[in-house]
This record gives C-alpha cells, sequence and structure tokens, in this order.
C-alpha cells in the first residue's frame, strides 16, 4: 500500500485525535502557571501542529486561528483582530510576493537551464569525483530556488538517464550512495534563502516572539545563509570523501560520464529574452537582500534596508509587470500565481507565527511553564550541552512530524532557557532552524521525504535509513561542534 493511500486511510482518526487534543485543552482545568486562556491557545496551537504534521497545512492552519481567535487571546481587537493581525503582517505578505517573483523562473523554465548548465562543464569529464560534487551542487541549487520536490522532479529524470547509459543499474553499489547523496544535498538546501517557503515560518517567529517578550531580534539574512552554504557544503565534502574513500564505493563508471552525454539528455532551446531576465535577476536580488547586511552608512544600503526583503521583491515584480515582451508582460502574475502559489504555506506561515506569539504571551502562563518543567532536563547545564540537546531533539522530531511546526515549538524552549542562561538565542535558534530541515528518515518527515520513499524503483527504505541515518548524526555532530561556533562567530555575539 502506498504511503499516500495509508495516509488517507488514517485521515478519520487522525481528525479525531487533533480536535480531540483541542478539545482535552479547552475542557480540562488550568495546569499552573498556565492560565484558562493559555489551556485554549496551547491547545489550538498542539492540535493544529499534529493536523500539519500528519494531514494538511491549509485547513489545519485555518482551524487554528479560528480557535485562537474564538479563545480571547485578541483581546479589544476581538475575533477580526485575530485575523488581521495573522495575515496582514509582513512576513505573511513576504510570502506572498516571493513565492510568485520565484515561481515565475520554474514557469518560464530557468530552472531547467540552470541544470543544464552545470552539467555541461567540461571539467568533469572523466573525473568522478568531480562529477558526483557538481551533479550535486546542481541539486543544491535548483532546491534553494525553487523546492526539493521542484530539484527532484527535474533532476530524477536525468539522473536515471545517465545512469542507464553509463550502465549503473540497481546492482551496483554506487547506485543508492549517489540518489540517496543527491536528496541529502537537497534537503540541506531548502532552508538557504529565509525569505522563501516554510524555512521563513520559524525564522519570522523568532523575531515576533523575541518582540513579544520585549527584545526584538532578527536573525542577519547573510550570516544565516552563509552558515547554511558552509555547513552544507562541509557535509557534502565530507559524504562524497567517505563514499569514496573511506567505504570504498566503485565509482569507475562515472568515469565514463560527458558532457556531450548530458547535452544530449536535456535538448533545450537558446534561451529567450524573458527567460535571460528572470535569471540575471537571481545574483542581482541576492545582491540586493545582502547589500544592508555587509554595507551600512551609504544611500544605497539604507535605501535597501528601508525596504528590506518585501520592498525589494516588489520592486522586481513591479519592473517585470511593467516591461513587455511579445506583446505581455515578462511576469505573468495571474498565471504565475494560478500554478506556483501554495496556499498550504501561505496560511500556515500566518498560523505558526500567530500561534508562536500566543506561546510567548506572558498572560497565558506558558512561558513560566516551560521553565518549570524543563529546568529539571535544561537548567544548570552548560552553554553546549544546551546546544547539543536542542539540537538533538530538533533533528529527532522532524523525521516524524512537520518541519517548520517543529522549530517554531522548540522556539519558546530556545528563548527562555538563553535568556535564563544569560546567552544570546540567535545562534541557538539558527541552528535549531536548519536541523530541523534535516529530515529524510520517514516519509512524514517532510513532502519530499514523503516523495522520496513512495520512488521504490530508486530507492528501498533499507538504502534511506543505513544511509541517512549516519548522514544524520554527521550532520548533527558537525552542527554542534562546528556550525554553532560559526554562528556565533559570523553573528558577532
Amino acid at each position: 500500500m502506498s504511503a499516500q493511500k495509508k495516509k488517507m486511510n488514517l485521515y478519520p482518526l487522525h481528525l479525531v485525535i487533533g480536535f480531540g487534543i483541542i478539545a482535552l485543552f479547552w475542557l480540562m482545568p488550568p495546569i499552573a502557571p498556565i492560565t484558562e486562556l493559555g489551556m485554549k491557545c496551547v491547545g489550538a496551537f498542539i492540535g493544529m501542529v499534529y493536523l500539519w504534521s500528519l494531514v494538511d497545512t491549509m485547513w489545519p492552519s485555518m482551524v487554528g486561528l479560528f480557535m485562537l481567535a474564538i479563545s480571547g487571546i485578541g483581546g479589544d481587537a476581538g475575533f477580526n483582530g485575530v485575523w488581521m493581525q495573522a495575515v496582514g503582517v509582513y512576513t505573511v505578505l513576504l510570502t506572498l510576493f516571493a513565492m510568485v517573483l520565484f515561481g515565475a523562473m520554474d514557469e518560464v523554465g530557468d530552472t531547467k537551464y540552470i541544470a543544464k548548465w552545470f552539467l555541461t562543464r567540461k571539467v568533469f569529464k572523466g573525473r568522478p569525483i568531480v562529477f558526483l560534487a557538481i551533479f550535486y551542487v546542481t541539486c543544491f541549487v535548483i532546491s534553494a530556488i525553487c523546492s526539493p520536490i521542484t530539484g527532484l522532479i527535474i533532476l530524477w529524470p536525468i539522473a536515471l538517464s545517465l545512469m542507464d547509459t553509463l550502465g549503473i543499474t540497481r546492482e551496483d553499489r554506487i547506485w543508492p550512495f549517489f540518489f540517496v547523496g543527491m536528496f541529502v544535498c537537497m534537503t540541506l538546501a531548502q532552508p538557504l534563502f529565509p525569505f522563501l517557503g516554510a524555512q521563513l515560518i520559524p525564522y519570522a517567529a523568532f523575531q515576533s516572539m523575541t518582540a513579544a517578550m520585549g527584545n526584538a531580534m532578527t536573525i542577519p539574512m547573510g550570516q544565516y545563509m552563509a552558515v547554511d552554504l558552509i555547513m552544507t557544503a562541509l557535509v557534502m565534502a565530507i559524504y562524497i570523501i567517505g563514499v569514496v574513500f573511506v567505504l570504498r564505493v566503485d565509482i569507475s563508471k562515472l568515469k565514463a560520464v560527458d558532457p556531450e552525454m548530458v547535452e544530449k539528455q536535456m535538448p533545450l532551446p537558446k534561451m529567450n529574452f524573458q527567460q535571460k531576465c528572470f535569471l540575471y535577476m537571481i545574483p542581482l536580488y541576492l545582491l540586493m537582500i545582502l547589500i544592508p547586511n555587509f554595507i551600512k552608512g551609504n544611500p544605497v544600503s539604507d535605501a535597501l534596508n528601508f525596504i528590506g526583503p518585501m520592498g525589494i521583491t516588489l520592486v522586481w515584480i513591479m519592473l517585470f509587470l511593467i516591461v513587455r515582451w511579445n506583446g505581455k508582460p515578462l511576469l505573468d502574475f495571474k498565471e504565475v500565481a494560478y500554478k506556483q502559489f501554495n496556499w498550504g504555506i501561505f496560511f500556515m506561515i500566518a498560523a505558526a507565527v500567530y500561534g508562536a506569539n500566543t506561546l510567548s504571551n506572558e498572560a497565558t502562563g506558558v512561558p513560566a511553564f516551560l521553565i518549570q518543567a524543563l529546568t529539571p532536563i535544561l537548567g544548570g547545564r552548560s552553554e553546549m550541552v544546551f546546544v547539543a540537546i536542542m539540537f538533538t531533539t530538533a533533528l529527532i522530531i522532524t523525521n516524524f512530524a512537520n518541519n517548520a511546526a517543529m522549530a517554531v515549538v522548540l522556539m519558546p524552549v530556545v528563548l527562555n532557557f538563553s535568556n535564563q542562561m544569560g546567552i544570546n538565542p540567535m545562534p541557538v535558534a539558527t541552528g535549531v532552524i536548519l536541523m530541523v530541515f534535516v529530515a529524510m528518515l520517514t516519509p512524514a518527515a517532510s513532502p519530499h521525504a514523503g516523495l522520496m520513499h513512495g520512488m521504490k524503483n530508486i530507492y528501498t527504505t533499507k538504502e534511506i535509513l543505513s544511509i541517512g541515518f549516519p548522514v544524520c548524526i554527521i550532520t548533527l555532530i558537525l552542527y554542534i561542534f562546528i556550525g554553532y561556533p560559526l554562528c556565533k562567530m559570523l553573528m558577532g555575539v
């Protein structure tokens, strides 16, 4: 039975459990120091997270917001105020516009040209290790710009065709290592751009929760992205070295791979003006995003800092709507929004960020409860032990539930205990955000993990676990002992 069919068969059970969690917290007496209002908010949030992980993203977000709205947490703003505050916040609007802008890249076909450019470099001819590195870089770039699912859909057929041409079969030892490595690189790339997709949920939750606690902080995008890039490069370098030199997997058949072979596998027409415009937009967009992080005190960086990522995104959208090609705007907003916009992510960000704010509200009693309940486990620990516990917890739970939601669940713990220990929470939060996207061991870990586990013609569960589990452990160790100090160094804390 397929994973999707099993999920549908269990749908009624998940509904009963999800709504049962909400009802239980709403009806049971408060658990001190959580208040009656806090019990309602916690029930709505936990029920929402459960349904996110096992059912869907869009309607559970609506249910969660509805329950929060009738709980009374909105105060004088009332029911309507909760929805206005949740849907109308900066991060939700940024999600809307960024999905359209970057979705247009995929819509016009740029992702295929990017993949082809990387895979037709002559430098890897006769060099199997270089080929592996370039192929994984291609996986990383496509996944970061669009999504791991888009990357898999584009690169799976190319990889399978190459394997067939090179005479590599399921019986060859390189097969599972090649394809699992491909997936590892894609899942590590997903959180690279904090202004796109599900990764914006915990990133924005950190900002909103620190503001609710009276000390607003924003994780600097440039430093955050640098950590993800450096750590992914380190993990993949260790992976390739481990496969080739430690496990001594035979990669000799990859020596026959040739750029001309890839060229035949990916016949594409010459890029047109529209495709070139969106392609050149990527480095310019990133430059505009990063300049305020590193260059300060001049009119350009001050202006970019004033409008922020959403303003920069809007500038590009307006430009592509104004400029016409073949009698049409470069960006067909309606068409791209129809095909590329993810309403589930949109409502999930709104509900997660608002829900996270309620968990940080002193009126709910949740912050005090977390400190009281977790002090025996986390209290009195050294900084590195605290970091190790948080990163390990993030890795474990994300392999069984929605990764972005799990990061939001852990964020109050990070903030409260970082405050109690007198350490800056930004590096810990950054590590937790990146660790929850190291999700591959179960179909429930992420949508693309479910897609991977469902491709039985490529992967077996045994292969995924036997290769993926050590990769997860190595990644965890690297983030604890290298990633966390790197965060502190780059963020100046």
